[in-house]
């Protein structure tokens, strides 16, 4: 370890210090200061972290503004990791609400209280709880690669109190009525989508990305469990929200849909696509909500929201049904059954004396009748539907349980 004077081409002096991360035999490394009292202070540092049985990583990162930091961890483990989806949601956070307010600050002054006032003037900022706590998340996960890649000794982001705040109660889940009433408006094929999302409980982007193999078996009879294995995010195939494949019940009045479709299409091959678009290709999630989501919805005299929201159909037939809060977690994906039981303990407190098995509800949503409009209702079976005066059936209560939104901004640049 050693201080070195250089001249520049442009006749400047600079000062380096060279050292070795292991001793003789490793590779060498260096750092360069314009004065030498800078140099000579950063050689003590070495000198003293190596003492205390640092790294010069850590010595080196400490002094690294976080704006760096967060450049390098974009590069080095976001893009090529993390799912387009995921990145396009970061980007806002990062670009208006986290490096404005701590993009200077150099590694070592991120402390607990840095990031206690970091929140308190997100909130004088008009940030939303929401929007306060998701950025607290994301901002621990890349501290968090810090501490892995020894540039922090602790991440200080970890165990910070997040905002409080109320769930919005806007979105309901729709009843199996409500979705029948949904489905007879729509084709065939579009048909038995919103069947999957409304009772498989699965992501659209999931949907989209379903093949036959991951429906039938090799004889062509439906399969005991869909097999959820990519997603569609951002026009591109990817992983699962989770990471992880998972394999959720198929209930037979979903089954008996999707061999509906199947037989009607002529047996298609079992790699090509559940729900393709016209030229065979991934359905575009914003088109098929424009042209086929939205005008069903308009037919069927209902308030737009949106086809993501139809998981929560699933989450509250599986919850009166009686399932466990982490057999529901798994069918929806949800890597923290924590989150399934926050969002759903009203529906379970309300479905704690009623039973009914999934299958049925569906099936006699079939047979049942929901309002359009004020004169009608539309009688929904797997095959047809029907109009009948409204005298002739009671109007079918449907599940009221709300859950919450969340708002993302799609920028990767």
């Amino acid at each position: 370890m050693s201080v070195h004077r250089l001249r520049r081409a442009d006749g400047r002096h600079i000062y380096e210090v060279r050292w070795r991360e292991g001793g003789r035999g490793t590779r060498q490394r260096a750092a360069t200061f314009d004065r030498r009292t800078d140099a000579e202070f950063f050689e003590v540092s070495l000198r003293r972290a190596k003492q205390l049985g640092q790294l010069s990583s850590e010595l080196l990162g400490s002094n690294q503004t976080l704006e760096d930091f967060i450049s390098e961890w974009w590069e080095k483990h976001a893009v090529p990791m993390l799912a387009p989806g995921t990145l396009a949601s970061y980007a806002p956070s990062l670009d208006k609400w986290i490096v404005p307010y701590l993009g200077r600050l150099r590694m070592r002054d991120l402390t607990r209280e840095a990031i206690d006032g970091y929140r308190a003037s997100l909130v004088a900022a008009g940030a939303g709880a929401p929007t306060v706590n998701r950025c607290l998340g994301i901002l621990q996960g890349i501290l968090q690669r810090a501490v892995e890649w020894r540039r922090l000794s602790g991440n200080p982001v970890a165990g910070v109190q997040r905002v409080p705040h109320t769930r919005s109660a806007a979105i309901d889940a729709r009843s199996p009525e409500i979705v029948e009433a949904i489905r007879a408006m729509l084709s065939p094929q579009d048909s038995a989508l919103v069947s999957v999302l409304a009772y498989e409980g699965i992501r659209p982007g999931e949907a989209f990305a379903l093949e036959w193999d991951d429906v039938l078996e090799g004889s062509g009879q439906s399969r005991k469990r869909l097999l959820i294995r990519r997603a569609l995010s951002d026009h591109r195939l990817s992983t699962t929200k989770s990471q992880r494949d998972r394999a959720p019940e198929l209930f037979q009045p979903v089954a008996r849909d999707l061999l509906e479709l199947y037989d009607a299409r002529g047996k298609p091959n079992p790699r090509k696509l559940v729900f393709p678009d016209s030229e065979g290709s991934h359905l575009r999630r914003q088109n098929w909500r424009k042209r086929v989501w939205a005008p069903a919805l308009a037919a069927a005299g209902l308030t737009y929201f949106r086809p993501y929201d139809l998981r929560h159909t699933c989450a509250t037939l599986l919850i009166y049904e009686g399932r466990t809060v982490n057999e529901v977690a798994r069918h929806l994906g949800h890597a923290d059954p924590g989150f399934t039981a926050r969002t759903y303990a009203h529906i379970y407190e309300d479905a704690r004396d009623r039973r009914v098995p999934i299958e049925k509800a569906i099936m006699r949503a079939r047979v049942r009748s929901v309002f359009v409009d004020g004169n009608e209702r539309v009688a929904v079976s797997r095959r047809h539907k029907t109009k009948f005066p409204a005298n002739q059936a009671k109007p079918t209560r449907g599940l009221e349980p709300r859950t919450p939104s969340l708002r993302v901004k799609c920028s990767t640049s």
